[in-house]
């Protein structure tokens, strides 16, 4: 997660949101573009807002041998700039326009969104596909957010003895599975992530035929599939996905 202030306070507002939907939403309707996205419709008309979250299908871990932490980097290289935009240009359309945004990284995945009046979906989904296919990352974005990452995990973790401990019980409990490496990284593995390990990590996994679209908020289903079709699906898909396997532990 992009560490700004009140980004715990962001995260549990999407937690609670997830349970109000549950409870009082509309009907969910289900749609799966031509290349691949799989796009979730949730109506709930109890105000003009709307929320549209991008879930890629690559977390923690989906990474390769001794690149802990590149899923959350990349996360936070998605704000920087693509063809269209410039560096942290996206966040600022989205609070131009009175919406918010954030993302959060998990060991399975990774998630993108956006709350804003539900007029402004439109431009919301023109800007999340143009980063899910244009991203531009310089050698000075790297080593930039490099040290954002790195010093997200001195003060969440490595000057906290409870996340410490934590951290080393989790790495014990797990021989063979991914989970025993935490999402933001080791720290001697952080600091050797470059240019190629983001895009490589980028170009495999920021595909629609490894994404779910969720828009939940005041929509009508079919203009939420339109507008979907119109800014997403023209991206082509990567093809060749490998299904997520994950080692099984000793009895």
């Amino acid at each position: 997660m992009r560490f700004k202030r009140g980004a715990y306070v962001l995260a549990a507002i999407v937690a609670v949101s997830a349970k109000a939907v549950a409870s009082f939403a509309g009907e969910t309707t289900d749609y799966r573009l031509n290349n691949g996205l799989q796009v979730v419709v949730i109506e709930d008309h109890r105000a003009p807002v709307v929320v549209q979250m991008l879930w890629y299908k690559a977390g923690a871990a989906d990474e390769p041998a001794r690149k802990s932490g590149i899923a959350h980097f990349l996360e936070h290289l998605m704000f920087k700039g693509t063809d269209d935009l410039a560096a942290g240009e996206f966040s600022d359309i989205v609070a131009a326009n009175g919406g918010s945004d954030n993302a959060f990284t998990s060991q399975d995945y990774t998630a993108y969104y956006q709350r804003i009046a539900a007029d402004r979906l439109g431009l919301m989904m023109q800007m999340e596909a143009d980063r899910m296919r244009d991203l531009l990352l310089t050698p000075k974005d790297i080593e930039t957010e490099r040290q954002v990452i790195l010093e997200e995990r001195s003060q969440r973790t490595d000057s906290n003895p409870n996340a410490l401990a934590s951290e080393q019980m989790t790495a014990a409990l797990f021989m063979n599975h991914p989970y025993r490496i935490p999402v933001i990284g080791w720290r001697h593995e952080m600091e050797t992530l470059n240019h190629e390990d983001a895009l490589a990590f980028y170009r495999r996994f920021y595909a629609p035929d490894n994404a779910v679209l969720v828009v939940a908020g005041d929509v009508q289903p079919d203009e939420v599939l339109a507008l979907a079709q119109q800014y997403y699906g023209p991206i082509q898909p990567t093809g060749g996905l490998q299904p997520r396997l994950r080692p099984s532990e000793p009895p």
